[in-house]
């Protein structure tokens, strides 16, 4: 019957690939269940069970018994067995399901670089990210999905510090909380929030809102540095006033409602992602408020649809190359050695100035504006 030698080797290159996880320690302890296993194998479970018996019959795990999870036998620990050779996948961990396109084009050299080394770049969105006391579930999470490098991204301080902790070769897409010592390359947004400030001051502006994630990750806070730093210029007579919002247009809406129902109003509007942009000019447009006659917008982070928008937007854009490359070099680096030798780094970006910054208004009363009141 010529499909059991088939199966026969199919089960013996199952069993190499869990000894592997074994000697690297991606598998320690008490084995996953068998449909994760399953799954993180692309195997049948008549495959994965005899694959399981073969390595049982040579002392790798304990035999199956009903109702019990195998586990790896104690005279089997981790070992120095160099983790290119598992060809395990490496795991990009986001808590958005769908990356933006700004994301996947900065990520392309590493997936290539990874893909001829024999690795894959796999992309997950676990519900750990929505999770206050995510340690526990990060552990399962990782025993269930054995990779040869984490790539974290919009990671909160407690995933951060979890992975750090745990030894686990680890690389941050952007920046790390304080007291975090892992690997990172980030675009510059302090650097970038600076210019903006300035650029704005130069043209009467005094009081600047920032438009930003309710969540307090460390690129925020670096924007909202950059800015101080640009008002500290201007002495007394600058101020700085945040609004928050959770990524949706109605949130959005909601602060600049608040913004331009205040006595004292921001005559200028920093944003920090790009859909922010279409929220405020269709909100604006709807109450008669001019850009940038009345109120002035710059855009921290860019999108290809600016193009098209008129008056063209003031923004910021990544050297998309540089910041590729960089990422790429301590990803494969982390990968081959385990560690990063090479220095982390904040890639600047580049100003591309458009029609949405003009002078200051002499009145901070836009002409035809509406503010719902409260209740």
């Amino acid at each position: 019957m010529e499909h059991l030698p088939k199966r026969t080797s199919l089960a013996i290159a199952t069993a190499a690939t869990l000894k592997e996880w074994i000697g690297t320690g991606v598998l320690r302890d008490v084995l996953p269940g068998e449909l994760q296993l399953k799954a993180r194998l692309g195997v049948g479970r008549d495959t994965l069970r005899l694959a399981l018996s073969l390595l049982a019959k040579e002392g790798w795990v304990t035999p199956a018994i009903k109702g019990q999870q195998r586990r790896v036998k104690p005279e089997h620990p981790p070992n120095a067995i160099d983790l290119k050779s598992a060809r395990l996948p490496v795991t990009f961990l986001s808590p958005n399901p769908v990356e933006s396109r700004a994301t996947l084009l900065e990520m392309e050299d590493t997936q290539r670089r990874l893909a001829e080394q024999g690795h894959n770049l796999r992309y997950l969105a676990p519900a750990v990210f929505h999770v206050e006391h995510p340690e526990h579930h990060l552990e399962q999470f990782v025993r269930a999905n054995p990779s040869a490098a984490w790539i974290l991204y919009l990671a909160t301080d407690p995933i951060q510090r979890w992975f750090e902790q745990q030894g686990l070769p680890t690389f941050i897409y952007g920046s790390p909380f304080p007291g975090v010592d892992l690997p990172y390359v980030a675009s510059n947004w302090e650097a970038a929030a600076f210019h903006a400030g300035i650029q704005l001051i130069r043209r009467g502006h005094r009081i600047l809102g920032i438009l930003e994630y309710h969540a307090r990750f460390p690129g925020v806070l670096r924007e909202e540095q950059g800015l101080e730093q640009a008002l500290a210029t201007v002495g007394g007579e600058g101020r700085l006033v945040k609004f928050k919002d959770d990524r949706t247009p109605a949130s959005v809406a909601r602060s600049l409602e608040l913004a331009f129902g205040l006595q004292e109003r921001p005559t200028a509007l920093v944003l920090t992602y790009s859909s922010q942009l279409l929220t405020c000019y269709s909100w604006l447009t709807s109450r008669g408020i001019r850009v940038p006659a009345d109120i002035s917008l710059v855009s921290l982070t860019n999108d290809s649809w600016f193009d098209h928008l008129h008056p063209p937007v003031c923004y910021y854009r990544p050297d998309v190359r540089l910041m590729s490359r960089s990422v790429a070099d301590r990803v494969l680096e982390l990968v081959e050695t385990g560690q990063v030798v090479r220095k982390s780094r904040r890639v600047q970006l580049e100003y591309v100035p458009g029609g949405t910054i003009g002078p200051a208004p002499t009145s901070r009363e836009p002409r035809s504006i509406v503010v719902p009141t409260a209740g």
